[in-house]
């Protein structure tokens, strides 16, 4: 069973994959958890959350993604917990379906969408595959209402896991802020 967790920055995406996994751990299932090996904003070797929950993580080089489906981990996990799957590369669909077919249970955690409001191809093509998406919304930093997009500020200058260079905003003040405007 593959499950996708999605929506913006600060939506509390790693938050539920952790609660998934420890609920399958448990259950008696052999968890692993697993983020990109770049993701070092809060721990090396661990999966952190904006609120300082963590679990230890395998890093996987994101240009080396069927990694995870060798020997070593898909025998030793029942349950591949994965984090920050946007920034993997193509090879990471692929990887999903050969631990798909394994028989394992994939859980992955990632932005739908960059600061432009462009979709990561990546995860709607995982979002296609699932059996169970899950869409999250931060609260909008400018009105209160489900966050549609995370903002990157005209200041930021990382385009990766930049957090405090990123402001959750709806759709409505996306666009009010973008300077988006609807011609009829």
């Amino acid at each position: 069973m593959l499950t996708v967790i999605t929506g913006g920055m600060f939506a509390e995406k790693s938050t539920e994959l952790q609660r998934r996994g420890r609920r399958l751990e448990r259950a008696g299932k052999k968890v692993g958890y697993f983020k990109p090996d770049f993701d070092d904003r809060y721990s090396v070797d661990e999966i952190v959350t904006h609120d300082g929950n963590k679990v230890p993580a395998i890093n996987i080089p994101q240009n080396a993604s069927l990694l995870i489906t060798s020997r070593r981990y898909v025998d030793n996990y029942d349950v591949f917990c994965i984090d920050e799957v946007q920034f993997f590369n193509l090879n990471f669909v692929t990887a999903v379906e050969t631990l798909l077919i394994k028989g394992k249970t994939v859980i992955v955690a990632g932005l739908d969408m960059d600061y432009k409001g462009h979709v990561f191809i990546k995860v709607a093509s995982l979002m296609a595959m699932a059996e169970e998406v899950v869409k999250l919304h931060a609260v909008c930093a400018s009105c209160g209402n489900d966050a549609w997009v995370s903002y990157r500020e005209s200041d930021g200058h990382r385009l990766q896991l930049g957090t405090d260079e990123y402001t959750p905003l709806c759709r409505k003040c996306f666009y009010n802020k973008t300077q988006v405007t609807e011609e009829i």
